[in-house]
């Protein structure tokens, strides 16, 4: 597998990056990207749609009240969902007691809660995986709530659950897939792409979905993705190093600059 510690120079290729992460969180992706000299193309592969149901509202409040001794969050969608519920009127104000810890995974995602005005007790670098790793057993009357993706694994579900926690999940988004349009099937099967980044599970299988030609290399941001991209038949030739956009960056650099093409 490629190290990003191979990408010593910036990168150059003269066909772009296929970049196919959400609209709204591709930009800070793309830009690093083209800080290595790299031309991208950005297709989403998935769009991202909020919950406002009735389940998640009636969480949201059970957290104001104390609830929960632990939120548990995977995702800046999922804290964007929370927040939604934000000075709604009547309806529940997003609040997070002090007593609660908040445990994310990854730095992006503690920045957005950061953002949300909300303290962070425990950032897990990696995957729910890791998260599962680093919490410790749970104390008597520990309750989690978890509002993730309706497409997420039961990693961190199970996890905690088998660590002692009561744990609640609840939708807190659906990504919905995104129908690629022709260019972008015939740029992946005849080669176009100087590389493949993928950024979730989903969008690893949704790509094995479409015929991927073994000259373009496969970049994935995390372990979660990788797998899913490799039990679907893809070959990942390169994953971050952490699951950020700037590790991201390198791990495609370095895997441009390991598989050259004329």
């Amino acid at each position: 597998m490629t190290s990003p510690s191979a990408a010593a120079q910036p990168a150059r290729a003269a066909r772009p990056v296929l970049v196919t992460r959400p609209a709204e969180r591709a930009d800070r992706l793309i830009g690093l990207l083209e800080q290595q000299g790299l031309a991208v193309e950005h297709s989403p592969f998935v769009r991202l749609r909020l919950e406002h149901d009735a389940d998640l509202r009636e969480e949201v409040a059970a957290l104001a009240a104390g609830v929960y001794t632990h939120l548990v969050i995977t995702s800046r969608t999922a804290v964007e969902a929370l927040a939604a519920f934000r000075g709604e009127g009547p309806d529940p104000v997003l609040t997070v007691p002090a007593a609660t810890r908040v445990v994310a995974v990854g730095e992006g995602t503690a920045r957005a809660l950061a953002d949300a005005g909300i303290e962070v007790a425990l950032v897990a670098a990696g995957s729910g995986a890791d998260l599962v790793a680093q919490m410790p057993p749970a104390a008597p009357g520990d309750r989690v709530l978890f509002p993730a993706s309706a497409a997420a694994a039961p990693t961190v579900p199970q996890g905690l659950a088998e660590a002692g926690y009561a744990v609640s999940q609840v939708i807190a988004y659906r990504p919905r897939a995104v129908p690629q349009p022709a260019p972008v099937v015939r740029g992946l099967a005849l080669g176009s792409y100087a590389a493949l980044v993928l950024t979730s599970p989903m969008i690893a299988r949704l790509a094995a979905s479409l015929r991927v030609h073994r000259s373009i290399p496969v970049v994935a941001i995390g372990r979660p993705t990788q797998e899913a991209a490799r039990e679907a038949g893809l070959t990942v030739h390169a994953r971050a190093r952490e699951a950020t956009d700037e590790a991201l960056a390198l791990a495609v650099a370095a895997a441009i600059a390991e598989h050259p093409r004329s």
